[in-house]
């Protein structure tokens, strides 16, 4: 046994008289004596963290019975330096920190500004030196869900010449969006629009669709949906086009002489607006139509002064885009004159009465108001002035005593009229048939 112990010691002496042995064993003291003044001379040590994602936890708190949520908060994330016990925080990693910032008893909506603190969670206790960050500002509020009408936008797709968007009867299917967020942005929407930038030049009803939502406020600022939730939604806009025509705007002259001229009444009759503009759904509407007829006057309520209105009613097949309802009908009668003349029995005639009757004229005489183109007013005598009765549509049943319109029109002038309105007292009596003799 002695002979074992006195080898290994010899061994072992032999080991240490070599100098790559006594390097390691000098190193391995050393370190084991740092380690011991470390431990027991320094106890405590300073760590630093980088990027320790901030949690904002309402559960169980008064703002979540509150059915508030959070909105917003400005950090994300904080740099952390801590000092511990040398021997708990060695072990100590980024993820097992966590950094919260706790509401306390907040229970409104609103925005806070809130203290942040960082803990383990594995539970090793240690001293927070700094947190950068210190704190965060957030925004409670409640979430709702809201329901808004949207409105199509489609600003590049245009229209060929001749044609228009009927923008009344844009379909935009389906023609609501329901949207989710706090209830004070969802307040703040005003208008829901849905765009599209597609370009396009159509003639005819054109569908597109479209999914780009957009939120304006009442004073049409554009409003951000970071925090909405806007659903993915493909809506179809269809795009009803119009064919659209400007019309001549006409109308008669009623009463008048055979010889009379009408151009020239018109040349002094004035149009407040001389065109309308009407469209159609349907592309062949004007296809045989180059005017608009709205009606007409009657040559003897022509008078000085004159004026008279049309309206103008398009119906349900046309769609009147100039907005106008009514046109209004003047007279210039700078160079007008009015003139009454006296008409005697004489100068009336009754033509075309039924043969079966006797008719005698009661009226002996009658006032007729003249106006017309001076040159020929002046130039007027009552003998140019014919007064005609037609009896052609008198009926047997009608009474015998009774009076009849007349046409009046007027010897080699052309640019005369007679205004007002006139009738002409007439008696009507039987023939008497002869008596036979009866031969005895």
């Amino acid at each position: 046994m002695r002979n074992k112990i006195q080898g290994a010691q010899h061994f072992f002496l032999t080991l240490l008289d070599k100098q790559p042995v006594m390097l390691i064993l000098s190193v391995l003291l050393a370190l084991i004596i740092w380690f011991t003044i470390v431990v027991n001379v320094y106890p405590s040590t300073p760590l630093e963290f980088n990027n320790i994602p901030l949690k904002v936890d309402l559960s169980g708190t008064n703002a979540a019975a509150n059915g508030l949520s959070l909105v917003e908060c400005n950090v994300d994330a904080v740099n952390v330096k801590l000092t511990g016990d040398r021997s708990q925080v060695g072990s100590l990693s980024a993820e097992d920190l966590i950094a919260y910032a706790d509401i306390g008893a907040t229970n409104t909506a609103g925005e806070y500004t809130l203290n942040i603190n960082v803990t383990a969670d594995n539970g090793i206790a240690f001293n927070v030196d700094s947190i950068e960050p210190a704190q965060a500002t957030i925004r409670l509020d409640k979430i709702e869900t809201q329901t808004f009408e949207v409105t199509p936008d489609y600003p590049n797709i245009k229209v060929t010449s001749g044609h228009a968007q009927d923008d009344e009867d844009v379909i935009c299917e389906p023609s609501t969006i329901d949207i989710t967020g706090p209830s004070a942005q969802l307040n703040e929407i005003d208008k829901v629009v849905v765009y599209t930038s597609r370009s396009q030049e159509i003639d005819s009803s054109y569908s597109v669709y479209a999914n780009e939502i957009k939120l304006y406020t009442n004073s049409g600022s554009l409003l951000e949906t970071d925090s909405l939730d806007i659903p993915k939604i493909d809506f179809q806009i269809t795009i009803p086009v119009l064919t659209i025509k400007e019309l001549q705007l006409t109308y008669d002259i009623l009463g008048a002489p055979s010889k009379f001229d009408t151009d020239w009444i018109k040349s002094l009759l004035h149009l407040s607006e001389e065109h309308i503009t009407l469209a159609s759904q349907t592309s062949s509407a004007f296809s045989d139509l180059e005017s608009w007829y709205m009606g007409y006057v009657r040559l003897s309520d022509i008078k000085l002064g004159y004026s008279t209105a049309f309206g103008i009613d398009t119906g349900d097949d046309y769609i009147n885009r100039s907005g106008i309802t009514e046109v209004t009908l003047s007279l210039d009668d700078e160079e007008l004159v009015s003139r009454e003349f006296n008409i005697s029995q004489e100068n009336i005639t009754i033509v075309n009465a039924p043969s079966s009757y006797d008719f005698d004229i009661v009226t002996k005489k009658m006032t007729v108001t003249v106006i017309g183109a001076q040159e020929e007013v002046d130039e007027l005598t009552p003998d140019d002035i014919v007064v005609i009765v037609d009896l052609q549509n008198y009926k047997a049943e009608q009474a015998s005593d009774f009076s009849w319109p007349p046409t009046i029109s007027f010897v080699d002038k052309t640019k005369v009229w007679a205004s007002g309105s006139y009738r002409i007292a007439i008696q009507r009596s039987d023939d008497e048939e002869p008596t036979e003799i009866e031969e005895e």
